[in-house]
């Protein structure tokens, strides 16, 4: 009777155990007595976070800790942040094929030698061993939307969980968009202008359109005849043509963002707009046409003579500052307000409207953390803005706000354990969570 109640027991456990969602192979983790910082804004102070097979479970002041969890304990001086996410990077890209070379018919060059790829997917393309990929995760990624590099239509763009090779394993979704760009041939073949880009964007889009209307008739006719030729350049383009999946274009100056609106209302495409370093200047167009920003903080460098201006301030020298015309003062003004203007690019952005998120498209994983600095110190951006443009709203941008981008209850346990406050200059990431697994960071501390 002993043996047949313990099996019993064991049962019952098991069941309550399937009930629950509970494996011994996949136990729970949490972080306790830790300051959790959500998306939003929202601070708890003294809080627990716990997830299970890569989803957040519980989160809060008072949150629920199960028997089986294993638990660090924070001892109230760690901070806990959503997981950020690069809207649109370049990690693990191979470098643009060396394309010096006149093919043999310039004006009809290959699809691919005209740098028009948009069958490309980065999976089958990424290095995966990239160090990028490694160090990601201690600046706080968690997530992020990879293209490849190219030329005018250089590669799909496909969303992944960041955790070094893991990466992998780990993509989320396909296909979230096209990348492009005006970025011409290479000099020796067509396109080699702007024009001659915006011409060959048309160009290639209206063949896709014909090719579907070709493929679309043959399926739908009794007829005998030759079926199309598969084009897979073309046939790529076909969910943007019916706006499943948006154009990713990477642009920065006033002019090529009115030329894209040209493009868009000729061809008609969902768009986002990447880097977007003059956006401002066509804030209310971009809010009227409802095209989101993922923003690059490749910041503008400040004025050398303002920096030593500032130096001069704060080494408190009595040395008298150099002597400037009035004609060096009227350029130096303009200069300055130029600065300013860029610098507040993002901040402008928000008080219009637009949707903002971010994107690295190249900035180096060094720079991030200065730049976020200079974005709150003469960027006009509060640490809660910049917070949700890394997070919620980029996660929302790339159609994945409802699994991503907060530390709630349901969403996907992707987060960061940092020493201090995101934004501050010497803070440390600790631990990186993604997909609920974990990395544990060496503490620069305990090195010295």
């Amino acid at each position: 009777m002993k043996l047949v109640r313990t099996i019993a027991l064991c049962f019952a456990f098991l069941m309550v155990c399937s009930l629950q969602g509970w494996s011994q192979s996949s136990p729970a983790e949490a972080f306790e007595n830790v300051t959790i910082h959500t998306a939003d804004g929202n601070t708890i102070e003294s809080g627990t976070i716990v997830w299970r097979n890569g989803v957040v479970t519980a989160m809060g002041k008072n949150a629920s800790i199960p028997f089986d969890a294993y638990v660090r304990d924070g001892g109230d001086s760690l901070h806990v942040y959503p997981g950020f996410i690069d809207g649109m990077a370049l990690w693990g890209s191979p470098d643009i094929e060396n394309d010096s070379d006149t093919p043999d018919e310039p004006g009809n060059p290959s699809y691919a030698r005209a740098g028009i790829q948009p069958d490309r997917k980065p999976a089958a393309h990424i290095s995966y061993d990239d160090d990028v990929l490694k160090e990601a995760p201690k600046h706080g990624f968690t997530t992020a939307a990879l293209g490849l590099k190219g030329r005018m239509l250089s590669s799909q763009v496909s969303l992944f969980s960041i955790n070094g090779e893991q990466t992998k394993g780990h993509m989320l979704q396909s296909g979230v968009g096209l990348l492009a760009q005006f970025e011409d041939a290479g000099g020796t073949a067509y396109p080699s202008t702007t024009m001659g880009i915006m011409t060959q964007f048309r160009q290639t889009f209206n063949d896709a359109k014909a090719l579907q209307q070709q493929q679309e008739y043959y399926a739908s006719t009794s007829n005998n005849y030759a079926s199309p030729e598969e084009n897979s350049v073309l046939q790529a383009l076909y969910p943007v043509m019916g706006k499943s999946q948006p154009l990713y274009f990477v642009v920065d100056s006033k002019e090529n963002i009115e030329r894209l609106f040209w493009l868009q209302d000729d061809i008609g495409f969902d768009l986002v707009i990447v880097s977007g370093k003059e956006a401002y200047k066509k804030a209310g167009e971009l809010k009227e046409r409802n095209i989101p920003v993922l923003a690059s903080i490749d910041l503008p460098e400040k004025p050398e003579w303002k920096k030593a201006q500032e130096n001069e301030e704060e080494s408190e020298s009595v040395e008298e500052m150099e002597e400037v015309t009035e004609e060096m003062r009227v350029f130096r003004n303009r200069q300055l307000t130029a600065y300013k203007a860029d610098i507040q690019n993002i901040n402008k952005l928000f008080d219009a409207g637009v949707k903002v998120g971010y994107a690295s498209n190249g900035l180096k994983l060094s720079d991030i953390q200065k730049n976020l600095k200079a974005l709150k110190e003469e960027g006009g951006l509060s640490n809660d803005q910049i917070l949700q443009m890394l997070t919620q709203s980029t996660a929302d941008i790339l159609g994945y706000g409802q699994k991503s981008g907060d530390v709630t209850e349901g969403r996907m346990a992707n987060f960061t354990v940092f020493t201090n406050s995101f934004t501050d200059e010497d803070t440390q990431a600790l631990y990186s969570v993604t997909d609920g697994a974990i990395t544990e960071f060496e503490s620069e501390s305990s090195n010295d």
